[in-house]
């Protein structure tokens, strides 16, 4: 990337978050003039910095969809609506469910996820928009590719296992947490609460199944190593999930955020990686685009495409 290259993608990030500004506002309007109830605000919060630090975050928010929608086939109303999915339900959806949950947050939940509804639609259009793919591949012909690597009981199994995966994973790091943080939870600070075990594990299953359905539509169109899906979705969801969320939050103190910010970043890099594991392609992206398989010996044998996508499990 040369410089001239560099501050272009800068003034695109920038652009993403002025529409995700024009976003907010209207969604703002939409939600009000439905006359929902709004939350609770927490002890300490100041309304006004909280959007202040969450409009100033949002070319970030940009630039982790953009390393997403480099790789993705489909044209722009596909791409469009798979990262305004993602970055919605994973956003607004998920962590109100979790506050309601955690932090006791319930009331308010309609006004919230619906008014945070339009900033990730523009949002999702936006890096759609300024950020297209390297190649020209349909998401049609991504899906023929995608269901065609594995016979029928080899999807069963990863189906049925992307759907509940994030569930351990995100119980084991919270119990690796838990330690760092329970006197918080304990004294009721901030209106944080440890819920019983079976609600618990009911929430989880919950998440989990959004968090997949949420992610499903990429982990069709990817156009990219494994590896590369596993970092770029696990920093994408980092941040939807967690980052943002805990820096505004500076009601609370760094001890309490901290540790939460670690052990998201840590989860939904495993997380990511699992369903990269579970469903990325075996090939290279050279690969992919070309129809060849490199061999032990470093000779390339060609095949047709479509055949080179199958592997039985």
């Amino acid at each position: 990337m040369n410089i001239k290259s560099f501050f272009a993608n800068i003034g695109k990030l920038l652009l993403c978050g002025v529409i995700f500004s024009a976003g907010l506002v209207i969604g703002g309007m939409v939600v009000g003039s439905l006359g929902l109830q709004q939350p609770s605000m927490p002890e300490g919060m100041d309304a006004q910095s909280t959007m202040l630090l969450m409009l100033l975050e949002s070319p970030l928010l940009a630039l982790v969809l953009a390393l997403l929608a480099r790789h993705l086939a489909g044209g722009f109303r596909a791409r469009a609506l798979m990262l305004f999915f993602l970055a919605w339900i994973s956003n607004s959806v998920n962590n109100q469910i979790e506050a309601s949950v955690f932090a006791g947050m319930a009331q308010g939940f309609l006004f919230t996820t619906l008014t945070l509804l339009m900033p990730a639609f523009f949002m999702g259009m936006a890096v759609a928009w300024l950020f297209p793919p390297a190649g020209k591949r349909t998401f049609a012909d991504a899906a023929r590719s995608f269901f065609g690597r594995h016979e029928l009981s080899g999807w069963i199994w990863r189906l049925a296992l992307g759907t509940v995966v994030f569930m351990p994973v995100y119980y084991a790091f919270g119990l690796i947490v838990i330690p760092f943080t329970r006197s918080y939870y304990e004294q009721g600070l901030y209106q944080l609460e440890i819920p019983a075990l079976d609600k618990l594990l009911f929430v989880l299953f919950i998440r989990s199944l959004l968090f997949f359905l949420a992610v499903l539509p990429l982990l069709i169109a990817w156009q990219g190593s494994r590896w590369s899906l596993a970092w770029r979705l696990g920093l994408a969801l980092f941040y939807l999930v967690g980052f943002q969320s805990l820096l505004i939050a500076n009601w609370m103190p760094w001890a309490l955020r901290l540790p939460h910010m670690i052990e998201i970043l840590l989860d939904e890099l495993v997380y990511a990686g699992a369903l990269a594991w579970l469903f990325g392609s075996a090939k290279t992206p050279f690969e992919m685009r070309t129809g060849t398989r490199t061999s032990d010996s470093g000779a390339d044998t060609s095949h047709p495409a479509d055949n080179s996508a199958v592997v039985h499990s």
